[in-house]
């Protein structure tokens, strides 16, 4: 799960259809650079969820650190041009055998929420998702 971190600010700031630009620029960011059999959506105002089946948790993390550096070095601009930063927050999660839809989901958003609440602009990994040994 990947949230843009104080979207309220860039609205605020630059304007709505500045904001609809910023969040069309991190979709296609994350287009460019999933596989072609992952999935990803807008999954509220400024929340996008990304699916990588057969993926595991170390793959997912470093796709989500990667998406996390490219939105981040990006160059935004407003109507004006002038250039400014946008970074995101995220949550990774894995599926474990037994769990449903809505675990995995609730997964990544504990984790997206302890992303924001350790600082912003970085990934942290749900609780009850476990890396592999040696990963």
């Amino acid at each position: 799960m990947l949230d843009v971190d104080h979207f309220k600010r860039v609205n605020d700031r630059y304007g709505h259809l500045t904001g609809d630009e910023v969040l069309e620029k991190i979709a296609a960011s994350i287009r460019q650079n999933i596989r072609d059999t992952d999935i990803a959506g807008r999954y509220g105002g400024e929340e996008f969820i990304i699916i990588l089946p057969l993926a595991d948790l170390s793959y997912a993390t470093i796709v989500a650190e990667r998406l996390r550096n490219i939105i981040e070095n990006a160059e935004m601009k407003d109507s004006a041009g002038n250039v400014f930063v946008v970074t995101v927050s995220q949550g990774v999660s894995s599926w474990e055998q037994g769990e449903d839809a809505h675990s995995l989901i609730s997964g990544a958003d504990e984790a997206l929420y302890k992303a924001k609440g350790n600082g912003r602009n970085r990934v942290e990994i749900s609780p009850g998702s476990r890396l592999k040994e040696g990963v």
